[in-house]
C-alpha cells in the first residue's frame, strides 16, 4: 500500500511540474579539456533572480574541473575586458580578451527569457504555445584566448507551465534547468582531471 501512494505522490508532483527542455546541437559540441590554463568565467548575461544562483552554480561546476584555475571576472580586479562579450565572437574580438586578461580560456554565458513570447526562441516546430508559461533560453560558449577561437557552444532552451510550478520563480527555474542540460552535456563528453 505504501508504494501505491508513493508512486501516486510521485507521478502527481511529475505531471502537476510540466516542464520541457530542449538541446540545440551547434559547432563545436565536442567536449572540452580541462587539463590545463586558467579559465575566467565572464559576467553571467541572465535576469537578475536568477544571475545569483546560476553564476553559484557554474563556478561550482567549473571548479570540480580546474580547482583554483578558474576565477569569476567579476571579483578579479585588475583586468580590462569589456562588460558584455558577445556570443559567436570574431577571432580578433576573442584575441583582444587575452590582451586584458592573464587568462587561456574564457567561458561566456547569455541567458534570455520570456513570458507568452516565443519571438526570438529557437523551439522546434512542434513546440506548441500554451497560456500562462515561461520560457528560457541559456548559451554557454568556451574560447580558448591563446587561439583566438571558439572550442565549445551549446544552446538549450526550455519552458514551464507557470501555474503548475512549484516555485514563485518559475522562469529562473527553466534558466537553471536549461543550464543543467548544457553542463550535463559538457560533463559526458569532456576530458576529466583532478583539479589542482
Amino acid at each position: 500500500m505504501k508504494r501505491i501512494i508513493c508512486f501516486l505522490f510521485l507521478f502527481l508532483l511529475f505531471s502537476c511540474n510540466t516542464t520541457h527542455y530542449f538541446v540545440y546541437s551547434k559547432n563545436h559540441t565536442y567536449g572540452i579539456d580541462f587539463s590545463n590554463g586558467k579559465w575566467l568565467v565572464g559576467e553571467i548575461e541572465a535576469n537578475p533572480y536568477a544571475k545569483d544562483k546560476l553564476t553559484t552554480l557554474v563556478l561550482k561546476d567549473f571548479s570540480e574541473y580546474l580547482g583554483e584555475r578558474v576565477k569569476y571576472s567579476l571579483t578579479e580586479k585588475s583586468l580590462l575586458l569589456p562588460k558584455q562579450v558577445p556570443l559567436n565572437p570574431s577571432k580578433s574580438t576573442i584575441l583582444e580578451l587575452k590582451k586584458g586578461a592573464s587568462f587561456d580560456y574564457y567561458v561566456n554565458i547569455k541567458c534570455k527569457n520570456a513570458k507568452n513570447d516565443l519571438t526570438g526562441f529557437e523551439f522546434p516546430d512542434h513546440f506548441y504555445y500554451k497560456k500562462q508559461m515561461s520560457f528560457a533560453e541559456v548559451t554557454l560558449e568556451v574560447y580558448d584566448l591563446n587561439l583566438g577561437e571558439i572550442i565549445y557552444s551549446q544552446t538549450s532552451g526550455g519552458s514551464i507551465e507557470d501555474e503548475n510550478s512549484f516555485t514563485n520563480k518559475p522562469t529562473t527555474t527553466v534558466i537553471v534547468g536549461c543550464y543543467n542540460k548544457i553542463i550535463n552535456d559538457i560533463k559526458k563528453k569532456s576530458i576529466k582531471t583532478m583539479s589542482k
